[in-house]
């Protein structure tokens, strides 16, 4: 992938940092596991010299919580708890795969958000992004609200209680 001909990174549970000098290839590493996520590949992105590009993230899913969360979306770790995700990106298209299962797009998002959160450098500069801003307004206004609206609920409780002693 890109200039990198063949490379093995092994993460733990819990928090990953990539650190580096420029041009280490830090970018391409976290590139190549944003597009096994489900990222949208373009054939740019293979290797020169090269038919296609592959990835590979393998997932030890050890959590019973988690893998009934698979389950619930047809994914069931194999006998040693692996999960693993692929994507082979040709001059023609790419293809995304799950144990050996090649699906869809939505269906690799929705499996690989219940094994991985990645945030990059530059995420905290979310409100420089449109469709980050109803999410934070809603997330502020949840916030804001919750006194009010118990404070209303526990006063309607308390009305109800005096109606009550008063019929």
């Amino acid at each position: 992938l890109a200039l990198i001909e063949e490379a093995g990174v092994e993460f733990t549970e819990g928090l990953n940092i990539l650190t580096g000098e420029t041009g280490a290839g830090k970018s391409i590493i976290i590139g190549s596991i944003g597009l096994a996520l489900g990222g949208k590949a373009s054939k740019d992105m293979i290797r020169n010299g090269e038919e296609s590009a592959s990835i590979e993230l393998v997932f030890s899913v050890e959590e019973e919580e988690r893998r009934q969360a698979l389950k619930a979306l047809s994914v069931v770790p194999d006998e040693e708890g692996l999960v693993i995700i692929s994507k082979k990106i040709t001059q023609a298209r790419s293809v995304s795969r799950i144990n050996d299962e090649t699906v869809t797009t939505a269906k690799l998002r929705a499996v690989t958000g219940l094994l991985l959160d990645m945030h990059g450098q530059h995420e905290h500069q979310s409100l420089l992004h449109k469709q980050k801003h109803l999410e934070i307004l809603d997330e502020y206004s949840r916030n804001e609200t919750e006194k009010l609206n118990k404070s209303v609920v526990g006063g309607l409780d308390h009305k109800l209680a005096e109606f009550k002693v008063e019929k």
